[in-house]
């Protein structure tokens, strides 16, 4: 066994997999609760006006049910966002007309339900690696954290996103303990799922199986080696399988093969502003701009400002970023989510991420987390984009407080 301790097939204790009706009832318990306190906050807050990209999804759902097109910001067909979250919204719109509910709340009341969901979620994926504590400190983490009740209010992608990519996280873990192949492909569907939402994170699925097969096997023709070249095989295909018809519709609709969507240019060339990504001094950085030159204006101005100024660049592109993206917690600005923010997801919850990377249980969310952040370097730094890591912080924090204690009380967290 190497230092890395990443096989493929390692059994799974009893307390991982066994949940006891007194666990049960504790985690139906946070549940039922977070579950009463997002409801009562999406009845009681005042409705948020639309704005920006809510604007667009609410107008290209409504459009999608009456046309029969997707289009973002649009009157024809377009692959400028992927569809799964208008589609998502485009059922319950359907669903709430058929009861003539609203349907901006129906959505805002279906998402609060996803979002119990993810709390749970966090609950099983903590649960892993510090057992019951571990998992009960990080579901009452994410359970408390305002901007989360906040985001069911939202008519934007990060809810059900959040969901599809803890989902994901988990079947991922699972993966890699397991020899039942099935977890691959689950994990495949569940990758294509969120990248329909939110396609950023899509090169983050083949990181697993990359590190795996060099750590553990050196690249060397072995069983389990093989076994992660299957593994990965069969999550490609299962994730090709539910991304097949927006690839269909795209090559229908365009003459020319779309991947993913075609919105990147204009998040990176709003990300070639040094500390001034959201116009506030000075015109717009896109303005006058066409959608597609945006991606190539943006590699000119970034190959440019190094070379001109570095040190401006350099410091933008990583502290200066930084600082936009995990500064403060997405939207909520009140006392409580500044502090928790602050101390749970950035002074406790980096160090746990960094020492997570080397926990076999919790490298993968870890690794995720670093992915992410650095992935939106490059992009427009924005709290938003950071938002759905804050489930995996909080996983980070408890995991590495309930190993600490155990340490420091010399008891098996595990056993809990």
């Amino acid at each position: 066994m190497n230092r890395w301790n990443l096989p493929l097939n390692q059994p799974v204790s009893l307390t991982e997999t066994r949940i006891s009706g007194k666990e049960r009832m504790l985690i139906l318990a946070i549940l039922l609760i977070t579950l009463a306190a997002r409801l009562y906050y999406v009845y009681t807050s005042p409705d948020l006006q639309l704005s920006h990209d809510e604007i667009g999804y609410h107008e290209m759902t409504l459009q999608f049910l009456d046309k029969g097109f997707l289009g973002y910001y649009s009157d024809r067909p377009s692959a400028f966002v992927t569809p799964g979250y208008p589609l998502f919204l485009a059922a319950v719109y359907l669903a709430a007309g058929a009861v003539n509910t609203d349907p901006l709340t129906a959505v805002r009341i279906i998402q609060a339900i996803i979002s119990v969901g993810s709390v749970f979620l966090v609950y099983l994926i903590a649960r892993k690696s510090g057992g019951i504590p571990a998992g009960t400190l990080a579901a009452i983490l994410a359970a408390v954290y305002l901007p989360a009740f906040m985001a069911n209010n939202r008519i934007l992608t990060e809810v059900l996103y959040v969901f599809m990519l803890l989902g994901y996280v988990y079947t991922v873990i699972n993966a890699f303990e397991k020899s039942n192949l099935r977890w691959h492909a689950l994990s495949g569907v569940l990758m294509a799922l969120a990248v329909l939402v939110r396609p950023s994170v899509a090169p983050f699925m083949v990181v697993p199986y990359i590190i795996t097969w060099f750590y553990r096997h050196r690249f060397r023709v072995s069983t389990e080696g093989r076994r992660v070249i299957v593994g990965f095989l069969i999550t490609l295909l299962s994730f090709s399988v539910i991304m097949t018809p927006w690839w269909v519709r795209n090559l229908m609709v365009f003459d020319k093969f779309i991947v993913f969507a075609t919105q990147s240019g204009n998040p990176l060339l709003r990300g070639t502003d040094p500390y001034d990504p959201y116009d506030r001094e000075g015109p717009s950085i896109i303005e006058g701009i066409p959608e597609s030159e945006m991606t190539r204006v943006a590699v000119e101005r970034i190959k440019l400002g190094f070379k001109e100024e570095p040190g401006l660049w350099l410091q933008w592109f990583t502290v200066g970023k930084l600082s936009y993206m995990w500064g403060k917690p997405w939207g909520y600005l009140s006392g409580w989510a500044v502090t928790m923010h602050f101390w749970i997801f950035i002074v406790l919850g980096w160090p746990a991420t960094l020492i997570n990377i080397f926990d076999r249980k919790m490298r993968w969310p870890a690794l995720l987390i670093l992915f992410t952040t650095v992935l939106h370097l490059v992009f427009i730094p924005i709290t938003r984009y950071m938002y759905p890591m804050t489930p995996l912080m909080a996983i980070m924090t408890a995991t590495l407080i309930v190993k600490i204690a155990g340490k420091i009380l010399d008891t098996d967290y595990l056993s809990s």
